[in-house]
């Protein structure tokens, strides 16, 4: 457990969790009121839970302006990328202070329904799989934070507290930026939730190396990766899941569309030979689109720039 936060306001006491917070994190950021000293976010309101999954805390779980607080949530999963002495929790790197990234705002300029939902990762997260990513280091890693994340909204959030109600999870999207494109290959292959989209921003660098029949060291085909991932979502299918050790029962999981943005000369290559690939193959569900201004220093653009137009083009919330 965290030392005791001498930051913490007599507001935050109503969180039994709130000494679990680092330092500086409130349990809750909601818009100011007078005569508060609460640190502010935008409406509707940013709970901050120290989920115990390896890597996932502080997990930041916004809820928009005008959301209604339904029994099923529509939900983006983010992922941020390598960390480089920016920021250090969620917090930090979605309030603006780093390189202009308002993800929170931009999702209520849209008046969409989505619950953003983001873990804090290690230092470096990517862009192969390493001990940075946790839990989203393994195969649906993404399954079971969602799950954990769900008991912490039921019990702390009181529009589901009130009525003790553990709500489930709709229409999932996978987004992430920079090196947390290792995260979003590896959970769109493998979580069993419905995944709608996958919004990846300058994030299609190298994911390491694996042996070959061989044994030798080879990098990862990470275009062929993807090539797979999206023909294997290409289009709806039924997957049966066991309810209560009864009968198996059908589940309809929807086409996924693919949305890839890039302006560094990495993730671009990959991109390009990405593209090339989804022609070949006929592919109708993977989109690929250069920043308007390319080059490393417009690397967070592709998330300033394209996060909030994906946001209100998206058909799944």
């Amino acid at each position: 457990m965290a030392p005791k936060n001498p930051s913490r306001t007599e507001k935050d006491a109503q969180f039994d969790f709130a000494d679990k917070l680092p330092a500086g994190v409130p349990p809750l950021e909601q818009p100011l009121t007078p005569g508060s000293s609460r640190p502010n976010g935008p409406a509707s309101a940013t709970f901050y839970f120290p989920v115990s999954l390896d890597k996932c805390s502080p997990t930041g779980v916004f809820f928009p302006a005008g959301y209604s607080f339904p029994a099923t949530m529509n939900v983006i999963l983010y992922f941020h990328g390598h960390k480089q002495g920016k920021f250090t929790n969620i917090d930090r790197y979605w309030n603006g202070s780093v390189h202009n990234v308002k993800l929170r705002e931009d999702i209520n300029a849209t008046g969409k329904s989505a619950v953003l939902i983001a873990p804090t990762m290690g230092e470096n997260p990517g862009s192969g799989i390493n001990s940075d990513m946790g839990i989203f280091g393994k195969p649906r890693g993404g399954d079971d934070f969602l799950d954990e994340v769900r008991t912490w909204i039921r019990k702390y959030v009181p529009q589901y507290s009130s009525a003790n109600v553990t709500p489930d999870i709709g229409n999932v999207v996978l987004a992430g930026h920079s090196g947390a494109g290792g995260i979003l290959s590896l959970q769109s292959r493998t979580m069993g939730a419905n995944i709608c989209e996958v919004w990846g921003f300058d994030s299609m660098y190298g994911e390491g190396y694996e042996l070959d029949k061989n044994k030798k060291k080879v990098a990862i085909d990470v275009t062929g990766n993807w090539e797979n991932t999206a023909t294997a979502h290409a289009s709806w299918s039924i997957e049966f899941e066991d309810r209560w050790g009864l009968i198996p029962f059908p589940r309809y999981k929807p086409r996924t569309q693919f949305y890839f943005y890039w302006a560094d000369d990495s993730p671009g290559n990959n991109s390009r030979k990405l593209q090339e690939k989804v022609r070949q193959a006929g592919l109708s569900n993977v989109f690929i689109e250069a920043n308007a201004q390319t080059g490393v220093a417009h690397h967070f653009e592709t998330i300033t720039t394209h996060f909030k137009k994906r946001v209100a083009a998206a058909d799944c919330f």
